[in-house]
């Protein structure tokens, strides 16, 4: 199965196939302002594709875990309106169940290691906006979110249908864009012998432009809270950061290539503490 994994992120990652955790930068906002006229007059438009490989460091080096997020941003437009939409699930390679991964956190019913390999959950946004209001410097917009029980293994997903509000805020000034997306979601279908999904989801991002084609960027896989837990084993919190340097590929396109460091500073008592997270991402 470690061998199948292998085969598929090299596909991933060579033919771009494809927390959420990233957003737009100064050269993807330029970027999407020059087609925005284009863009409302069609129907379907894919925004960008984002592969996440990132790898997480627990206490016992024999538990760190391996992990390929894919993730896709579209735009639908319906009249006056636009639908923005991010789709991301993952590829993961688990030594054992972690606390807060998969989404929904089930219930381990034994002290056996068991190590997983595969897809986990498909979680997905939807935020409603006027077109042409996309842009300016404060954004905000509401939808909704939806977490769908994709997951190859009982390990690596909730096994539940789950939906929630969301909310897009976004933020441009100068040489900063910053801003979040949240989400929460409830279990609202699913095998009644499994645990509710009850989850609150905080996704935010800082962008500091340096100089150009070049930013200092803070954009963790996200900040998580399970409320079910009991105290103390609840949340993750995510300090760190690091860079993204772009690369125009003709005039329509840009890859966008980054590396960040990140320290779980609260976390679940079994949970990861380190992540190191890279970034390779199409802007279309």
């Amino acid at each position: 199965m470690k061998i199948k994994l292998a085969v598929l992120w090299s596909l991933m990652l060579f033919t771009h196939i494809g927390i959420f955790g990233q957003v737009e930068t100064k050269g993807e906002r330029d970027h999407l302002k020059e087609q925005e006229t284009e863009s409302n007059e069609t129907f379907y438009r894919l925004g960008s594709q984002r592969t996440w490989p990132f790898f997480s460091f627990l206490n016992d080096p024999g538990d760190d875990a391996k992990t390929l997020g894919i993730e896709f941003e579209s735009y639908l437009n319906i009249g006056k309106y636009e639908i923005k939409n991010i789709s991301y699930f993952e590829v993961d390679s688990y030594p054992r169940a972690i606390p807060g991964q998969p989404n929904g956190n089930p219930e381990e019913t034994t002290d056996e290691i068991v190590p997983a390999d595969g897809i986990n959950d498909l979680l997905m946004g939807f935020w409603f906006s006027r077109k042409g209001a996309h842009h300016g410097k404060h954004h905000l917009t509401g939808g909704f979110a939806a977490m769908f029980p994709t997951a190859s293994d009982k390990t690596l997903g909730s096994g539940k249908f789950s939906l929630g509000p969301s909310i897009d805020y976004e933020f441009e000034s100068g040489r900063w864009f910053a801003g979040a997306i949240a989400l929460q979601v409830w279990s609202v279908a699913g095998p009644s012998d499994l645990k509710a999904v009850n989850m609150l989801m905080i996704k935010p991002f800082v962008v500091f432009n340096v100089v150009e084609r070049f930013d200092l960027i803070y954009m963790p896989y996200g900040v998580s809270v399970y409320w079910d837990k009991p105290a103390g084993e609840k949340v993750y919190l995510p300090l760190g950061g690091g860079g993204q340097y772009q690369i125009p590929l003709g005039k329509k396109t840009t890859l966008n290539l980054g590396l960040q460091f990140f320290k779980n500073v609260i976390r679940p008592t079994k949970g990861t503490v380190y992540d190191l997270r890279f970034l390779v991402e199409f802007v279309l």
